[in-house]
């Protein structure tokens, strides 16, 4: 067992820790027991949030969501970040390495464009400058970074314009190792997206990762991976005699998460492209809230019966899903339920739900 110290060393330790701070800025030190609580931005999926452990994207680290081409990950997961970040009155930003950034689509998700602030960088370095300067900055809350695959260094523009081996990889580890410490120094939590590539040389055939090298890897606290979800006939329907696609199922699975515990967790939910007299636009919150609820064992099933937390019982989803349209702080019910679920099988007890 270690000795506890003495009070002039405790007095010793407090003076070196104002020391630090006043001379490298905030949070640059601190004692092991006053560790900051995690305060985290909801992602705008319940499940996800569940899935997560943490109740959301947590403040101050890099986080990292790839997949396929048109999955999602712009409008699932990066606006819908900045939707509910500026609902808690944080700011956000979008460094567009990616250009044609689309105003009115980010209205349709909730965005408020008049407070979000967008940079389009010509070169992969001029991206992570960007970067650097947001993040440094202490002005913003949060950054989506759409994204790492589309980055092109000055060196590919300049010359003849191959790839050359190892040179993505080496810009993106050059830029992403110094984003993390001053993420977490000033609170910005930053969102990478990416794409997938194959593996070369692997064993089993269709076997993908996401481009960058091993170090975004490292400096991402939480990755996210995105997927197809098993149905598709449901999400489509007939104009003109074709069969036109208006959303999907879509499975994000938890492949890496420092801040909480355990990894592959797994978050299903629906996702349309198009809204119908049917189907809303967006992530179906109201299928995402029972869906969650009921796993969770926040909504009581009793064969067909949902009985809510609020005391409210509805025969079958259709029915709890119109009352809860009518009833939001029945919503917030049985959020609140999940996310105590959450925390009670989480040992990280300095974790908060809340933004601030």
């Amino acid at each position: 067992m270690a000795k506890k110290l003495k009070k002039s060393s405790s007095t010793q330790i407090d003076a070196l820790v104002d020391q630090f701070n006043k001379k490298y800025g905030k949070h640059a030190g601190s004692k092991g027991n006053l560790q900051r609580p995690l305060k985290s931005i909801p992602t705008g999926i319940l499940a996800l949030d569940f899935a997560l452990g943490t109740g959301g994207w947590v403040r101050g680290y890099c986080h990292g969501v790839y997949g396929p081409r048109d999955i999602g990950k712009s409008s699932i997961i990066g606006l819908n970040a900045i939707r509910e970040a500026q609902q808690m009155g944080l700011t956000c930003a979008i460094v567009a390495v990616e250009p044609g950034f689309d105003a009115a689509w980010a209205e349709k998700h909730g965005v408020d464009t008049s407070q979000l602030l967008i940079v389009r960088p010509e070169t992969g370095e001029e991206a992570f400058a960007m970067l650097h300067e947001i993040v440094s900055s202490g002005a913003v809350d949060m950054v989506i970074f759409d994204s790492i695959g589309a980055l092109l260094s000055e060196s590919e523009i300049d010359e003849d314009g191959k790839m050359k081996v190892g040179g993505q990889a080496g810009l993106i580890t050059w830029g992403v190792k110094r984003i993390a410490p001053i993420a977490y120094r000033n609170e910005c939590t930053v969102i990478y997206l990416n794409q997938i590539r194959d593996k070369m040389a692997a064993k089993q055939a269709g076997s993908v990762q996401q481009p960058g090298g091993h170090a975004i890897e490292h400096t991402e606290a939480t990755i996210v991976r995105l997927r197809p979800g098993q149905f598709k006939n449901r999400y489509t329907i007939k104009v003109s005699g074709d069969d036109i696609l208006i959303g999907r199922e879509l499975l994000a699975l938890v492949e890496r998460n420092k801040l909480s515990e355990g990894s592959g967790h797994k978050a299903v939910f629906d996702f349309y492209q198009m809204e119908t007299e049917d189907y809303p636009f967006g992530v179906d919150h109201v299928s995402d809230v029972l869906n969650t609820g009921k796993r969770t064992g926040v909504i009581k099933a009793r064969g067909a019966w949902l009985d809510l937390p609020d005391g409210s019982s509805h025969n079958g989803f259709k029915a709890a899903g119109i009352y809860l349209a009518e009833h939001p702080e029945a919503v917030g019910l049985i959020r609140d339920g999940v996310l105590t679920v959450m925390l009670q099988s989480n040992s990280k007890t300095t974790l908060e739900v809340v933004g601030e």
